[in-house]
């Protein structure tokens, strides 16, 4: 598995690291102390048909991947969607769920930062969208999080920036850089 350090990148040092693996079959989660750890089970998962998946956040415990259980975070990140059914307008929001194609998802994503004055984030193709991180300086706790994930949701609205919503807790899960992307055939490699 290529470009597995991005882990080692966005999460924080302690804590307990999540992978998790979904297909049409029941997810499959681990929660493990080691990178090492994880790159076994995120292969693991692959060989049996399963997308890989890690939580950005670490975990107090190897229990669960609850926002209960969220120990610290160390990064902020995005879900932009793209694809020809993503620019049709969500009924509920009145916005598109995304944007026709990376291309165009990359150059508004870059808008934004712009005019936002936010850094140029570490992206990652996931093999039909974008997953993008910013990565702090230092970790900070769920609580701290949150407050600043809300107002970020707020500035990607107002900007019109489409992002999946779902992203903005503390337990999300993100595509593993390396490993295949099955929701096309054949699959795309997820790449950083």
């Amino acid at each position: 598995m290529e470009n597995f350090d991005l882990l080692s990148y966005v999460q924080p040092e302690a804590g307990f690291i999540c992978v998790l693996g979904l297909s049409d079959k029941p997810p499959k989660q681990r929660l493990v102390a080691t990178y090492e750890e994880a790159h076994v089970i995120a292969d693991k998962y692959v060989s049996l048909g399963y997308d890989a998946y890690f939580a950005v956040a670490r975990f107090k415990t190897a229990d669960n991947r609850k926002k209960e259980n969220v120990q610290s975070l160390k990064a902020f990140w995005l879900d932009i969607d793209c694809g020809p059914t993503k620019v049709e307008v969500n009924p509920n929001t009145n916005v598109p769920h995304g944007y026709i194609d990376q291309a165009t998802g990359l150059k508004t994503l870059m808008s934004f930062c712009d005019t936002v004055g936010l850094p140029v984030p570490t992206i990652v193709n996931s093999g039909r969208g974008l997953h993008v991180y910013w990565v702090l300086d230092r970790e900070i706790l769920p609580a701290q999080w949150e407050h600043a994930a809300a107002r970020f949701r707020e500035v990607c609205a107002k900007q019109q920036l489409y992002v999946d919503n779902s992203v903005f807790e503390t337990a999300r899960v993100l595509r593993i850089p390396g490993t295949p992307n099955f929701k096309d055939n054949p699959p795309k490699m997820v790449k950083s």
